[in-house]
């Protein structure tokens, strides 16, 4: 195929597919519990601008610099234009046959999870993570190949317009014409507890230490900051827990059992009391981040969600916050 790749035979390659979804091969090569999937390359989101005549005109647009002011009417016009226009042929045909391979054994009441993934995103210097959108519990072809669009277009939302204003006052010399996007497809989990592991304790940088934030339901709570999440700080060379505070969790997000989406539901006042995680859970991160860690040779932050008592790493980059001594 021209655009995609299944993930469990991509290869690591950050300008065909990004940094999230080259890490998510790596992993895969590693045997850690990954959803299964596809990714579609970055060559697509090319051969969808040029076709679609998107492309002049985002050209035109960024030929000149523009200002904090003009993020939100220049995102706007860019979204509708990606939301407008068709995808080319060749690649929904490849997207439909792929998803049937992929997905051939897996029960009709399942629903998938499409995220994005630049070409600049997750490197040691600066992250676009959190920016640019995905979209969960999606059910037919129909919407994954909408929410595409919309994840294409979403590589141009005011969060990521500014954030490359702020980059190159930094001296990085990164324009908008300069990114482009790479997209996963992956069977969307339920779990019973999600959350995020930073194999370095990013409150006080002290790299001797992990901090979890976990929850019940799925982990987007935490990294949309609906929520209070459980926090524990454990060592990192023996598990020693040297803090745990019981987070509010006063909402948990799940799969709409009635359309696309996800929807907030209200934590039942037991589960908000008690720690989502317990001891053996605890232990199954723990060593899951020593192994990435390692595995990346830098501190990592770790999206994971545990479904049946199945931990599944859902991405891993670098964290950017640590101030290096």
């Amino acid at each position: 195929m021209e655009y995609i790749t299944s993930l469990k035979e991509g290869k690591e390659d950050t300008r065909l597919f990004g940094g999230k979804a080259s890490n998510i091969f790596t992993l895969i090569k590693n045997e850690i519990n990954v959803p299964l999937g596809y990714a579609i390359s970055t060559k697509a989101f090319t051969s969808f601008i040029k076709e679609s005549r998107i492309k002049p005109i985002i050209e035109e647009i960024f030929a000149k610099e523009y200002n904090p002011k003009e993020v939100i009417e220049i995102s706007t016009k860019i979204k509708d234009l990606f939301l407008t226009s068709k995808m080319p042929s060749n690649i929904i045909s490849e997207i439909q046959q792929k998803h049937i391979k992929e997905f051939s054994d897996i029960d009709e009441h399942y629903s998938y999870a499409v995220r994005s993934s630049a070409n600049y995103e997750d490197s040691n210097n600066f992250s676009f993570a959190g920016q640019a959108q995905s979209f969960l519990n999606i059910k037919s072809i129909t919407e994954i190949i909408l929410s595409i669009k919309m994840c294409w277009a979403s590589l141009f939302s005011p969060q990521i317009l500014l954030y490359l204003i702020q980059l190159n006052k930094r001296g990085f010399n990164i324009t908008p014409l300069n990114l482009e996007m790479a997209i996963i497809v992956q069977r969307m989990l339920k779990p019973q507890v999600s959350g995020v592991l930073f194999t370095a304790n990013v409150i006080n940088n002290n790299i001797d230490q992990m901090m979890i934030n976990s929850t019940w339901g799925l982990g987007e709570t935490i990294t949309n900051n609906t929520i209070i999440p459980d926090l524990i700080v454990v060592k990192k060379d023996n598990f020693d827990i040297i803090k745990m505070i019981i987070g509010k969790k006063e909402k948990t997000s799940v799969a709409n059992p009635k359309g696309d989406s996800t929807i907030l539901i209200d934590t039942e006042r037991k589960f908000r009391e008690m720690c989502s995680l317990n001891s053996s859970q605890l232990l199954q991160i723990h060593n899951l981040g020593l192994k990435l860690e390692a595995l990346f040779n830098y501190p990592q932050d770790i999206e994971w969600a545990i479904e049946n008592n199945t931990l599944y790493t859902l991405q891993s980059r670098p964290i950017t916050t640590l101030v290096k001594k």
